[in-house]
């Protein structure tokens, strides 16, 4: 094999090496987080699995094109999550974020939509998809886990349930003046997912210096 030919080898692996960590981020789900909530909506009334909160959360995994297990719900805290999602205690949730509470010793798991609009299983003993309308930090809420969306949230108006109105009562509050806070990405987050792409990008350099000295 010529010097030539060695040489565009070795470019190629190099992109390839640089290319990897974006590719593998950015393929985690096809899905917007506007189709998320209306696939969780489209299910009110059903019962998933054997009806717990986590078989709902498995199914939205499969939905977003993921996989997961029958784990207890607190174990959501420390499991490994899908390349390019994201975990925040006390985070403030986006659209289509999956809430983590430590209510009791195996936890409780929802999707979330908007403050005062949340989808559980097995809420109150119902078996079965139900929309809460209180917020969304109930009781011993410890964090959120964020897919990587794609494409960008729409900004409707959503039924929320006014707290100053008592829980039985809806007011339309505006969503996108609502949920800004939430869909500013966390801060730290951010910072982490710099840390861990620099490192990627060190060891991807490395490997190029060492393959181009190879040639050398």
């Amino acid at each position: 094999m010529n010097k030539i030919s060695k040489r565009v080898i070795a470019v190629f692996l190099c992109v390839a090496l640089l290319v990897c960590p974006f590719a593998l981020n950015a393929s985690a789900t096809s899905k917007s987080s506007d189709e998320a909530v209306a696939w969780v909506r489209s299910n009110l009334g059903k019962s998933f699995g054997t009806g717990y909160c986590v078989d709902l959360i498995c199914a939205y995994y499969e939905f977003l094109g993921e996989s997961s297990y029958l784990i207890p719900a607190s174990s959501y805290i420390t499991v490994t999550l899908p390349a390019g999602w994201t975990r925040t205690q006390g985070g403030v949730p986006q659209k289509g974020d999956i809430l983590i509470y430590t209510n009791s010793e195996i936890g409780h798991v929802a999707i979330y939509e908007s403050d005062y609009s949340t989808y559980h299983q097995n809420w109150s003993n119902q078996h079965y998809v139900t929309n809460y309308t209180g917020h969304y930090t109930w009781k011993n809420y410890w964090g959120c886990i964020h897919p990587n969306f794609s494409g960008v949230s729409s900004s409707g108006t959503l039924g929320a349930t006014d707290p100053s109105q008592g829980q039985g009562q809806t007011t339309q509050t505006d969503y996108s003046s609502s949920q800004a806070q939430g869909s500013t990405i966390d801060v730290a987050q951010m910072i982490n997912l710099f840390i861990k792409l620099a490192a990627l990008c060190v060891k991807g350099l490395t490997v190029v210096v060492r393959i181009f000295r190879s040639f050398t």
